[in-house]
C-alpha cells in the first residue's frame, strides 16, 4: 500500500559489477564519505577523499590531476590563516602550524593516492555544487574557504559546459596516463547547499545534472541517481538530520540498498553480509573484556576473518 504513495526511482542494473577484490577510490562531497563508509563496513578496499571533502567539479579535477601526474604541493600552494597553514586545493583537515609539516602531510597522501589510483578499478565521484570560490590575490580556486576574509574571495556559479569540458579533460588524462580500464561512477549529492540561497542551490544542482548528462553522451561513464532518489522517493523531512539538510541514517541506508542492487551480484551481496558481521564483531566494545565469553567472541571474530581472507584481498 505504501509503495503506491510515492514516485519510485527505478535504477537499472549496471553493465559492470563491483566485487571485493577491486580497489575503489571515492572523491567528492560529504555524501562521498557516507557511501565510502558503507563500502568499508562491507569489506571493500577503498580510499576516500585523499584531499579531504571537495564539493565542486573544478576542485575535484584539480585533485585528480595532481594524483595522476604525482604533482606534489609546493610552498606557493599554501596559505596562512591565523596560526595555521592550509592548502588552496584541499579541505581544512590538512593544516599545520608549520608550512613544512602541512606540505609533508599532503604530499604523503599524493604519493599514496597515486599508487592506489594506478590499481583502482572503480572511481566514484560525487558532485556537490557548481559554485566555485576563488582567492582573488592569487586567482586560485579554493577547495575550501578556510575562513579567509570574504573580501578576498570571488564567488561564481560555473556553467555546465565549463564543468563538462574540465571533467572530460581530467578523465581522459587519467585513462591515458595511468589507468585505461578504470570504471567511472558519477552521482550528484542530494545534500542541499542552503547557505548559497534556495535559488542558487537549484541552479547549481541543475548545472551538475546537465554536466553529467553531457558526460554520459561523450564518455563511457555510469550514473547513480542519489539526488533523484532523495528528491522523489524520500521527499520528507523525516529522512533528514536535525539541520534539515544532511541525510539521516535511514535515508543513507535506503540509497545504499539501491547502490547494492545496481552494482553487486548475488555472490557479492552474500559476502557483504559476512563482512558487515565481521565489522560489527570487530567494533564490539565489551563491558567485561576479561571474561571467557569475550575470549570466545574474539575467537569467532578471528575465525570469520580467516574465512573471508581466503575469498578476498580485503580484510577490515
Amino acid at each position: 500500500m505504501f509503495e503506491d504513495l510515492y514516485t519510485k526511482v527505478v535504477v537499472k542494473e549496471s553493465d559492470f559489477k563491483i566485487n571485493h577484490k577491486q580497489n575503489i577510490m571515492l572523491i567528492g562531497s560529504c555524501f562521498t564519505e557516507e557511501i565510502g563508509k558503507k563500502l568499508e563496513q562491507h569489506g571493500f578496499s577503498t580510499m576516500i577523499n585523499p584531499f579531504g571533502i571537495l564539493y565542486n567539479p573544478i576542485s575535484i579535477c584539480e585533485c585528480i590531476d595532481r594524483i595522476v601526474t604525482k604533482n606534489f604541493f609546493k610552498p606557493k600552494d599554501t596559505i596562512k590563516v591565523d596560526e595555521y597553514f592550509y592548502l588552496f586545493q584541499c579541505h581544512g583537515d590538512y593544516r599545520a602550524k608549520k608550512r613544512k609539516d602541512c606540505l609533508e602531510m599532503i604530499n604523503l597522501k599524493v604519493e599514496q593516492a597515486h599508487e592506489f589510483l594506478k590499481k583502482t578499478e572503480i572511481l566514484f565521484i560525487t558532485l556537490g555544487t557548481s559554485i566555485v570560490y576563488k582567492y582573488i590575490p592569487q586567482k586560485r580556486n579554493l577547495g575550501n574557504c578556510h575562513k579567509i576574509d570574504s573580501k578576498l574571495i570571488e564567488r561564481n556559479i560555473i556553467d555546465y559546459d565549463v564543468h563538462t569540458k574540465r571533467l572530460k579533460r581530467t578523465l581522459t588524462l587519467l585513462k591515458q596516463e595511468i589507468n585505461p580500464n578504470i570504471k567511472i561512477i558519477f552521482t550528484i549529492s542530494p545534500i542541499r547547499h542552503w547557505r548559497e540561497g534556495y535559488r542558487d542551490n537549484m541552479i547549481s544542482k541543475s548545472n551538475l545534472i546537465l554536466t553529467v548528462h553531457k558526460l554520459e553522451q561523450q564518455l563511457n561513464i555510469s550514473y547513480f541517481p542519489s539526488y533523484e532518489t532523495v528528491m522523489d522517493e524520500l521527499r520528507d523531512y523525516r529522512f533528514y538530520d536535525r539541520d534539515l539538510l544532511h541525510l539521516n541514517e535511514t535515508a543513507v541506508n535506503h540509497i545504499w540498498s539501491k547502490f547494492c542492487s545496481t552494482y553487486f551480484n548475488n555472490d557479492t551481496l552474500e559476502l557483504n553480509k559476512k563482512f558487515h558481521k565481521l565489522w560489527t564483531m570487530k567494533n564490539h566494545r565489551p563491558l567485561n573484556p576479561d571474561t571467557l565469553a569475550y575470549e570466545k567472541h574474539k575467537e569467532k571474530t578471528l575465525a570469520l576473518q580467516t574465512e573471508l581472507q581466503t575469498q578476498t584481498v580485503k580484510i577490515l
